[in-house]
């Protein structure tokens, strides 16, 4: 296989190799690149290795977010003091992505950019109300995560642009997330069902909530639908069994090697149950009660 590699070295310089550039793929951690590319899944003209633009790496505070660099790691995330102290579900499904030799290399952004239906860190991200900032040489635009994923592989970026940030939402006072994941092993596992969800409890009930899953169809999902009748009610387990039923008749998955639709479903069921108890319990411990 023959192809142009290129190393640029800053976001200025990879906006105007990107413009008008065909047939390339971005390299960062290459956990997923480059077995495609051994593998023949894959042959482009171009390789443009990103991993070298010191602007797209870091995690720091911003007035209302966390920022996140596409270009850091699982293990970086997972380390993170920040995040585990503001963002512990989103560490927990780093802490689930591949072994760790894959955590050292893989990065953020790569695991949003491969568009996998089962990313793990997604559906954290999801529940986290992440925003995803794009840019080129044309301008910057950013988007809710879940605008981003079109298909299965497949995102909405435009030729030319590039994954330039993550920036999430932190867990305050009176709120709460969890992540969960089942797999066939507790390593290097694809995930069979993924899943997270975030919620707020004032005054004993439950007065928002995000919930995420993965691998229940061609892309990650948010269950708007159950996220809307979870308002108002109270964190009880009759609440939490009822959002789990509705998140079973709500995912479209598929039957697979790995997995039956019908058992994906009834996980997909437990996955929502398991974590809005998680995530309410987090909620009250440190709710400021009226």
């Amino acid at each position: 296989m023959q192809f142009n590699y290129h190393s640029p070295k800053s976001e200025t310089e990879l906006a105007a190799l990107l413009n008008g550039m065909e047939d390339y793929c971005l390299l960062a951690g290459g956990t997923d690149v480059m077995v495609k590319m051994k593998e023949k899944l894959i042959s482009p003209r171009n390789l443009v290795d990103v991993s070298g633009i010191e602007s797209l790496k870091g995690i720091r505070e911003t007035a209302d977010s966390l920022w996140i660099g596409p270009l850091v790691t699982h293990r970086e995330l997972m380390d993170s003091p920040v995040m585990n102290t503001k963002t512990a579900a989103l560490c927990l499904a780093a802490s689930e992505v591949g072994s760790p030799q894959i955590r050292n290399a893989g990065t953020l952004g790569g695991n949003i950019g491969n568009a996998s239906p089962a990313a793990d860190t997604v559906p954290a991200l999801l529940a986290l109300d992440a925003k995803v900032q794009l840019n080129s040489a044309n301008g910057t635009e950013t988007l809710p995560l879940d605008k981003v994923f079109v298909g299965p592989g497949r995102t909405c970026l435009k030729p030319g642009q590039y994954i330039a940030g993550i920036h999430v939402s932190p867990v305050a006072a009176g709120e709460g997330a969890a992540f969960a994941k089942f797999g066939k092993r507790k390593a290097l596992a694809c995930s069979i069902v993924n899943g997270a969800i975030w919620v707020r409890v004032q005054g004993g009930v439950i007065t928002a909530a995000r919930i995420a899953l993965g691998s229940v169809g061609p892309t990650p999902v948010r269950l708007y639908d159950t996220e809307k009748w979870l308002v108002g009610r109270k964190p009880e387990p009759a609440v939490f069994a009822e959002a789990g039923l509705q998140a079973e008749q709500s995912v479209r998955p598929i039957d697979d090697v790995r997995c039956t639709a019908t058992h994906r479903g009834k996980l997909a069921r437990v996955t929502v149950q398991r974590c809005l108890e998680a995530a309410t319990k987090q909620a009250m411990e440190v709710c400021v009660c009226e």
